[in-house]
């Protein structure tokens, strides 16, 4: 059953062109559509600046398409809800909450009552492996320990579909491998619709049971890849498995071969999202 339907999305920026100071049309997806079912994990890749952040905060509702549509459960998104949670690599957790009013955050926003919203959060709070620190601070904790506060915290208000945005860029690759694996690990026992956006092909193939990968802008789909790897799965068994090696190398491949594409106007580097200094006032975002 389809949960997402993205139709035709185009997405563009006025951008100030910093020679001639006229404000040039910046195109950072087209045709983009995609259906993505229920329950389903899907991992999104591409080149730098292909505007995968882009496509992630229209699904948010942070941002409108200039033209084409998004529905969940067959509504049209008009802007942001709590039907979605937004994981972001640089957790955005509240510095003078403690681990426990981080997660309860959420619930307090639907008026949970507060005994309900207490069992709630030490039930994700559990769920993440976090027990015995709900009344640390952020800056008590480490960056993979953030990062699951960041999780619990949007699990634990029930959206339908879990945005995920790098989550896991910030941490080192120890610490990375361990989220990925409790990621997976929350995944099999929740079975939220996730759209999970990389620069690592290997973790996108790890966790994903379909990998999204983009052109060079303006982003388009190049390819659907699925990935035939069984499940329940961990970074330590797939590393030794040549099948996921295998897919992992194709998936590569697809991007190796755009690595000298794209528009070459589209300053190196830079994702359409983190254009947004440049973008000119009258322009319509």
């Amino acid at each position: 059953m389809s949960k997402i339907e993205l139709d035709k999305l185009r997405q563009v920026y006025g951008i100030r062109n910093p020679q001639t100071r006229k404000v040039e049309d910046f195109v950072a997806l087209e045709e983009f559509s995609l259906t993505i079912d229920d329950g389903e994990f899907v991992s999104v890749v591409g080149p730098s600046g292909c505007g995968k952040s882009t496509f992630l905060d229209i699904v948010s509702g942070l941002s409108k398409p200039k033209s084409g549509s998004i529905r969940i459960d067959g509504q049209l998104v008009r802007g942001p809800a709590l039907d979605r949670g937004f994981i972001m690599q640089g957790y955005a957790l509240f510095p003078w909450r403690t681990v426990i009013k981080n997660v309860a955050y959420g619930l307090e926003v639907k008026r949970v009552p507060k005994r309900e919203r207490i069992g709630i959060c030490r039930e994700y709070i559990d769920l993440v492996g976090l027990n015995g620190f709900e009344d640390r601070y952020p800056n008590e904790l480490s960056g993979g320990m953030r990062q699951r506060v960041a999780i619990a915290r949007s699990l634990a208000y029930d959206p339908k579909v879990l945005l995920m945005d790098e989550p896991f860029a910030a941490v080192d690759a120890q610490t990375r491998e361990m989220l990925q694996d409790e990621l997976l690990r929350i995944w099999e026992k929740t079975r939220k619709t996730i759209i999970f956006i990389t620069h690592s092909v290997e973790e996108a193939v790890l966790l994903a049971d379909r990998v999204v990968v983009m052109t060079p802008r303006p982003g388009r789909i190049k390819k659907v890849v699925e990935i035939d790897l069984p499940r329940p799965r961990t970074a330590a068994d797939m590393r030794a498995s040549s099948d996921y090696s295998w897919i992992a190398h194709n998936v590569w491949e697809l991007l190796q071969n755009d690595f000298d594409g794209g528009d070459a106007r589209a300053p190196a580097g830079a994702d359409a999202a983190a254009l947004a200094s440049q973008i000119a006032p009258e322009a319509e975002i």
